[in-house]
């Protein structure tokens, strides 16, 4: 073996194996979004399914919205998993799914499909989808019972046929959540600055928060019947 050569094969080896690391890399990021997992839908676009899982013991459909690069909004995976535990049927998506999960929703409300209540929360800009989703659907005729915005980034106008609505926000001038037109539910805009080491990546990972959260979830979900 000529020394020469070692270069260049040193180099095919780093190829190859920097090869094999971005694959891997590309397999975690898939799996992150495989909807069988998380229920993620990677664009607006993409139609979502929804199969009722065995876990699925209480009436309603709870979507939770993660913010941006959909990594820095894992409470929002700790109120689904907390909610899955208690037999509600609650979905993690990014942000970006929600007008097709929305369209989704009213397909499936015309052939009777969809289990209410209807609840949305989301983080961050996953916090602005979520009242946006809201109100989408109420302009479409579909009641939500419950929005809950951590730190939304801009104002957003809850609409008609949205009931409730709680921001939890840090004050920056634009991230509250205003009466829309037709909008007749109750609206909180909570300032939660006053919460010791709160910060926008971290508000909706509060467990005070999200204990708030969850037991109005469980408040407005019913047993579900049992069939036979």
């Amino acid at each position: 073996m000529s020394f020469c050569s070692l270069p260049a094969r040193l180099t095919v080896t780093a190829m190859v194996i920097g090869s094999l690391a971005l694959s891997g890399c590309s397999n975690t990021s898939r799996s992150t979004h495989d909807p069988k997992t998380v229920g993620a839908v990677k664009t607006s676009k993409s139609k979502p399914e929804r199969e009722i899982g065995r876990h699925v013991t209480r009436t309603g459909e709870v979507v939770l919205l993660r913010g941006l690069a959909n990594i820095y909004s894992r409470g929002m995976d700790v109120i689904g998993d907390r909610l899955k535990a208690k037999g509600v049927d609650a979905r993690v998506y990014n942000h970006r799914a929600w007008e097709s999960l929305a369209i989704d929703i009213v397909s499936r409300s015309k052939q009777k499909k969809v289990s209410y209540p209807i609840i949305i929360m989301g983080h961050s800009l996953g916090g602005n989808a979520s009242v946006q989703m809201a109100t989408y659907l109420g302009k479409r005729g579909i009641p939500v019972s419950f929005v809950v915005a951590f730190d939304p980034t801009v104002t957003t106008f809850a609409g008609a046929k949205v009931r409730r609505v709680v921001n939890y926000y840090l004050p920056n001038g634009k991230n509250r959540v205003r009466r829309g037109h037709g909008f007749n539910g109750k609206l909180a805009n909570i300032n939660v600055s006053n919460i010791n080491g709160i910060k926008h990546t971290t508000v909706e990972k509060t467990r005070k928060l999200q204990n708030r959260s969850i037991s109005t979830v469980m408040q407005l979900v019913k047993k579900r019947r049992r069939r036979g």
